[in-house]
């Protein structure tokens, strides 16, 4: 569906340009096609962060430091938030203690509190 969307593109370019058939119609329909992959890309990274905790697997697969900074951070806000206190509480997994120092203590990440 990009390719189609990036041809008619091209050709509406084309024939606003030079009103008649140009060889140069090429060029606008590879740049018309890197633009919709740059914005499928975009919408398809913002799709993947979670809304209710901010959990980013991209970010966790770099620096999983940030992403659990950014996870905290989201729920600090939430916890703050009047429209979350009748809410639904998250349903997070817990990790027995024992599990947590074992993680912690061959530094897998770190682990954020339940209190939301």
């Amino acid at each position: 569906m990009n390719i189609v969307g990036s041809a008619l593109a091209s050709i509406v370019v084309m024939f606003a340009i030079w009103q008649q058939y140009d060889p140069r119609v090429m060029i606008a329909f590879v740049v018309c096609l890197a633009l919709s992959e740059v914005f499928v890309k975009i919408r398809w990274r913002l799709s993947v962060v979670c809304r209710s905790c901010g959990f980013d697997p991209v970010l966790y697969l770099k620096h999983p430091e940030q992403a659990a900074q950014k996870v905290k951070e989201q729920l600090d806000l939430r916890k703050q938030d009047p429209k979350y206190l009748l809410a639904k509480p998250l349903n997070l997994p817990a990790i027995p203690a024992e599990k947590a120092k074992a993680l912690q203590a061959k530094e897998k990440g770190r682990l954020v509190s339940r209190s939301v």
